[in-house]
């Protein structure tokens, strides 16, 4: 489904010549009363000048990689639905997570937050708080009039209201834990159960109609929709009668007399010429020592990308999948115009993380590599003047600006102590400033992963790795207990046991380590300060977080 009619009418946005009706003014009035009884200040945003507060909906996948789209000249993938938000739009093409592991970074897209300052990650014990969660971006449009909805893998595991959505969202349509490619079945996902399709990424269409059909004609929506796909759990199970482990990817999927003859998971792109990474199934020690990481733990998660044959597979499924959440938001775009909804609402369409898949001899994420970090970020604004649509934007953004750029569309401040900044002023060219460095950091321990942090300018990166005390024992986590604790991410004093800088303009797959190199001597000293910095500071804004929580709530941050 190809979606080719613009959904908008041209909107000015010179506020200068703006003359307000007093319907207008007194719509502007009641935002000011609003905040008020709210506590969180709201601002009307000036790049906006619109009768009605924008409707915003926020579409994440999982393990989606960067460059995977047709408009971004990918060899194979076509995606015609989500190169449309972005010829019409605005696309990121250096948009980073601040963690590459799924928990931690779906908490940063709703807090605005590093994992290291919100605390929320699978090697750590904290749980997100209710205090917490009342500070996130569906919790402050939610009490700012919004009606707030979830739909999909939520991704969190441990926050105030697991299992009872409603509490959380206006409209919850969301499963806990990892879906399948059919999965009505499980236990966790028994809310799609009355759904009419019996395939994940079409159950995620229908919902999202399912939500659309529930919002009520005097409130402006957020919509949060969390895709499985084209998570591992998801092309791994495509053909159930594989099995798991390393059987996954063993089999063509459409030997699955299900999928045989569907139009997205049969044949396509099966004729296609596909190019498996060289590097797969090879030895990792030229990339990251095996003193540094052990790939037992990857080896057996992700099985299917230490072959050539499973990794084939992989990637035929992977690229089905992607083209799957095409044709879903496809639907949605569609659905959006016959409602008459798509003059004005915003979509953001990002990922969680990239993805290795074979390449360095691996696979997987929590690792800094650009693969698992750089992901897709697209922001279809339907005010923006036409001369401003179509642009491709390379400023280097991470997560933690999504969150302040959904609260400036819907018009409220952010809380003072969120890490990121809101691209809106990206987006309407009225920002020259902008950061030159980014932050980057893994605090997953697991599969005998090491503690990683990272510095990235548009043209150099330098990673340092520190060792995992639990690895020299045979553990594949840090402490007894599985769980960091905060000195053990507090990297001022501690030496890194491995180092990696990365020419980007003349090395951009990272495959050449400079950093013992002498000729880049005064490179890798001055990026070695730059992440000291950046790791000593966010250490103050940890603590700064936690005093702010503490002051007005009277409340400890861990339980």
């Amino acid at each position: 489904m190809k979606y080719t009619d613009p959904p908008f009418n041209e909107v000015s946005i010179d506020m200068k010549e703006r003359h307000f009706s007093r319907r207008e003014f007194l719509w502007i009035a009641s935002l000011g009363a609003v905040a008020m009884k709210s506590g969180c200040l709201q601002q009307v945003n000036r790049h906006f000048p619109t009768k009605k507060r924008l409707n915003i909906i926020f579409l994440l996948t999982d393990d989606q990689r960067a460059r995977t789209f047709s408009v971004s000249d990918h060899p194979v993938i076509k995606t015609p639905n989500l190169d449309w938000l972005a010829l019409n739009g605005v696309r990121f093409t250096n948009a980073f997570v601040t963690d590459p592991t799924c928990m931690p970074s779906r908490v940063t897209f709703l807090t605005g937050l590093y994992e290291r300052v919100h605390g929320v990650g699978f090697s750590s014990e904290h749980v997100l708080t209710q205090k917490q969660w009342s500070y996130t971006y569906p919790a402050l449009l939610r009490e700012n009039g919004y009606y707030t909805g979830f739909i999909g893998k939520f991704g969190v595991e441990r926050y105030p209201f697991r299992g009872s959505g409603l509490k959380g969202f206006d409209f919850w349509r969301g499963h806990d834990g990892w879906a399948s490619f059919f999965p009505k079945t499980q236990t966790n996902c028994q809310i799609y159960k009355d759904s009419k399709g019996d395939i994940i990424t079409p159950i995620m269409g229908e919902s999202m109609e399912r939500f659309l059909d529930s919002c009520p004609e005097d409130k402006p929506f957020c919509l949060s929709v969390s895709f499985s796909a084209p998570h591992g759990s998801i092309s791994g199970s495509m053909v159930p009668e594989e099995g798991g482990g390393d059987k996954r990817m063993t089999r063509p999927a459409n030997e699955n007399i299900r999928l045989q003859d569907h139009p997205v998971y049969g044949k396509l792109y099966r004729d296609s010429n596909i190019d498996i990474p060289i590097e797969c199934g090879t030895d990792t020690d030229s990339h990251i020592p095996t003193y540094v990481l052990r790939q037992e733990g990857r080896r057996q998660t992700y099985s299917y990308n230490y072959t050539k044959e499973t990794c084939l597979e992989h990637h035929y499924r992977y690229y089905q999948l992607i083209t799957g959440v095409d044709r879903a938001v496809g639907q949605l775009l569609d659905s959006l115009k016959k409602r008459g909804l798509n003059n004005n609402t915003v979509i953001i369409f990002s990922s969680d993380h990239g993805l290795l898949m074979g390449e360095y001899g691996m696979g997987g994420k929590a690792l800094l590599y650009d693969l698992t970090t750089k992901i897709p970020l697209i922001i279809y604004d339907p005010t923006l003047p036409k001369s401003k649509r179509g642009k491709e934007n390379d400023a280097l953004v991470v997560s933690t600006d999504v969150a302040p750029t959904i609260l400036e569309y819907a018009g409220i401040r952010p809380p003072e102590f969120i890490q990121g900044q809101s691209l809106i002023k990206l987006i309407y060219d009225l920002e020259s400033n902008w950061r030159t460095d980014i932050f980057l950091e893994n605090l997953y321990t697991g599969r005998f992963n090491p503690l990683i942090e990272a510095v990235r300018e548009k043209n150099w990166k330098y990673v340092r790795y520190f060792s995992n005390p639990g690895h020299s024992k045979g553990r594949e986590v840090l402490t007894r207990s599985g769980y960091y604790v905060d000195e053990d991410v507090d990297f001022q004093d501690k030496v890194p046991v491995y180092e990696q800088l990365f020419d980007l303009e003349t090395d951009p797959y990272e495959g050449r380590n400079l950093a013992t190199s002498s000729e880049y001597a005064e490179i890798l000293n001055r990026l070695r300060k730059r992440c000291e910095l950046h790791s000593s500071q966010i250490m103050v804004e940890k603590e700064k977080y936690r005093m702010a929580l503490k002051k007005r709530f009277n409340c400890k941050f861990l339980r």
